[in-house]
């Protein structure tokens, strides 16, 4: 009884030790991406949540990190140049 439980334990730990480290670049990658249309640049929390998806330091800048990963993070108010008004147009 003992031999079968041994070596169903040790076939668990061979298959375990199969496993390697994540990789955390293609996983960083993969959380830029899906924010990548969504996010509101102007909203503290959502760049904060992005921050620590990305496992950055609080002083990190995470859009940069994003833009260091080959994805582009669009800012749609960024995208739009602010029109000038004159004054004697009403």
């Amino acid at each position: 009884m003992r031999l079968p439980v041994c070596l169903g334990l040790a076939a668990a730990m061979v298959s375990f030790a199969g496993c390697g480290k994540p990789d955390t670049r293609a996983l960083q990658q993969l959380a830029c991406q899906h924010v990548a249309g969504s996010i509101d640049v102007q909203s503290v929390s959502q760049i904060d949540t992005l921050r620590k998806a990305l496992g950055l330091a609080p002083g990190v800048d995470p859009l940069g990190t994003c833009r260091e990963l080959g994805v582009a993070i669009d800012n749609p108010a960024a995208a739009e140049p602010a029109k000038p008004t004159s004054e004697g147009e009403n």
